[in-house]
């Protein structure tokens, strides 16, 4: 499909809702009885089929993500996000952007911008770099988080349970919960500033400096 630029897209569970309803209709408009379905036709269908249960599950995921991960980490920190969309983006697994790749390749009736969009997304690496760089210019002297720090607060917020998508197995797990910990940091800090960094850094913090 040809790739289109523009105003930014809509939020990620509108866009996966746009995406299952363009499988819905293809769906009807190539539907045939089974005994007049070319092979082609059936696997075209089966396929369709699959695919509006994958979005469907991905819609579920991102409500999980909204109505509960998003409420922990705000509880936890004091910090109340301005776009929910901020955290649902930086959930996205790699299995749920190669998924998009796959929509992609299949030509559907579908905006093409969006899953660009959707499937180069790649904001918890980029957001784990901001939260490394400002834990260590913008928290107090002495203020240290060791990798299992950062394991355990992705536990604690049940980051790594809440992801959009499956385990994809690329990276240990434990560096994997720590990106997370560290991109939710960054997104706090891009959010509301060095002040609400702070405030949400003491949760992890081993052997402060007194």
């Amino acid at each position: 499909m040809e790739r289109s630029y523009g105003p930014p897209s809509p939020p990620v569970r509108e866009t996966l809702i746009l995406l299952r309803d363009a499988l819905l209709c293809e769906y009807r408009a190539e539907y045939l009885p089974a005994h007049r379905r070319s092979p082609r036709r059936s696997r075209r269908l089966r396929r369709i089929r699959a695919w509006s249960r994958d979005l469907s599950c991905l819609v579920a995921r991102v409500d999980r993500v909204t109505q509960q991960t998003l409420l922990r980490i705000e509880q936890e920190t004091g910090h109340a996000f301005r776009d929910p969309d901020g955290l649902v983006r930086l959930m996205l697994s790699h299995s749920a952007r190669r998924f998009f790749g796959r929509l992609s390749a299949g030509a559907l009736p579908a905006p093409a911008r969006d899953l660009a969009m959707l499937e180069s997304a790649s904001d918890a690496q980029a957001l784990a770099i901001i939260g490394d760089v400002t834990l260590q210019v913008k928290t107090p002297p002495g203020t240290h988080l060791e990798p299992q720090d950062l394991v355990a607060l992705c536990d604690q917020w049940g980051l790594y349970e809440d992801r959009i998508g499956l385990p994809v197995g690329q990276h240990p797990l434990d560096e994997e919960k720590a990106t997370l910990a560290r991109a939710v940091l960054g997104l706090i800090y891009i959010e509301g500033g060095a002040d609400a960094l702070r405030a949400a850094v003491p949760l992890p913090v081993r052997n402060p400096v007194i």
